[in-house]
């Protein structure tokens, strides 16, 4: 299972908002095999509580955390979108039609109503 996005906003790295972070933390208990990508999430400069939150719930993050969203979009079955990073748009354009997409915050994309796919939720 893949997740565009980690933090809950685009264009910042503060974790401790994230509803996410619970959800990723349950499915990892579970045994799911997860991949993260968010460009502002950089755990190696995380500081102060917000490193202490995230650390706390999932110690081991930087092992699911991947340095490309084509590397997490191209290793996962199911794609859940976070946040609405821009370049996540792009990503999702050249998404292979066989991939689940959850998109959590209406993401604008060319070919959304084409995938069969792709399902918006809470929105």
């Amino acid at each position: 299972m893949g997740f565009l996005g980690l933090s809950f906003k685009p264009g910042t790295d503060d974790l401790r908002d994230s509803p996410i972070i619970d959800i990723i933390e349950q499915l990892l208990g579970k045994g799911f095999d997860v991949r993260i990508y968010d460009r502002n999430v950089r755990i190696s400069q995380l500081v102060g509580a917000n490193r202490d939150y995230i650390f706390k719930k999932i110690p081991y993050i930087s092992r699911f955390i991947m340095d490309t969203p084509e590397e997490t979009v191209s290793t996962s079955e199911v794609i859940v979108v976070v946040n609405k990073e821009t370049e996540f748009a792009d990503i999702l354009k050249h998404t292979p039609k066989d991939k689940i997409i959850y998109d959590l915050v209406n993401i604008d994309f060319e070919a959304k109503e084409k995938n069969n796919n792709y399902k918006g939720i809470a929105w």
